[in-house]
C-alpha cells in the first residue's frame, strides 16, 4: 500500500504540473513543471524525502525503461530525420557532453553544500 501512496503523490505532482502549464500557457512542458513543483515541495519541508522515496528509488534504479517509448518514437518517425544525420549525431552528443557537465557540476556544487553543512571540508 505504501508503494501506492507513494506513486499517487508523484503522479499527482506531475499531473499538477501539466495543469499549471496548460491553464498558464507556459513554455514548459507539464514534466518539466511537475518536477519544478516537486523540487519546491521538498525544499520548503510540505513533502519530506521520505514521502516519496521508495518510490522514487524504484525510479530510478529503472530509469533506463522510460526512455524506451522515446526511442521507439524515433525509430518509427526515422524519415524526419532523413538528410539531417549529420546535424542529428551533432546534437546527441554534443547534448550528451553538456548534460554530463552539468550533471557533474551540480552534483560536485551539491557534495560542497552537503559538506559545508556538516562541517566536514574537503581540503
Amino acid at each position: 500500500m505504501k508503494i501506492f501512496k507513494q506513486l499517487f503523490i508523484i503522479l499527482g505532482i506531475n499531473l499538477a504540473g501539466e495543469l499549471v502549464s496548460r491553464y498558464l500557457n507556459l513554455p514548459l512542458p507539464g514534466s518539466i513543471t511537475g518536477m519544478i513543483i516537486l523540487l519546491v515541495l521538498l525544499l520548503t519541508g510540505v513533502l519530506k524525502e521520505r514521502h516519496i522515496r521508495d518510490t522514487a528509488d524504484f525510479m530510478l534504479q529503472n530509469m533506463g525503461f522510460f526512455f524506451i517509448p522515446a526511442g521507439v518514437s524515433i525509430i518509427v518517425s526515422y524519415h524526419a530525420l532523413d538528410g539531417f544525420y549529420f546535424e542529428t549525431v551533432l546534437v546527441v552528443v554534443l547534448s550528451t557532453i553538456l548534460v554530463l557537465a552539468v550533471t557533474a557540476l551540480a552534483t560536485q556544487l551539491f557534495i560542497n553544500l552537503s559538506e559545508k553543512k556538516n562541517g566536514k571540508h574537503n581540503n
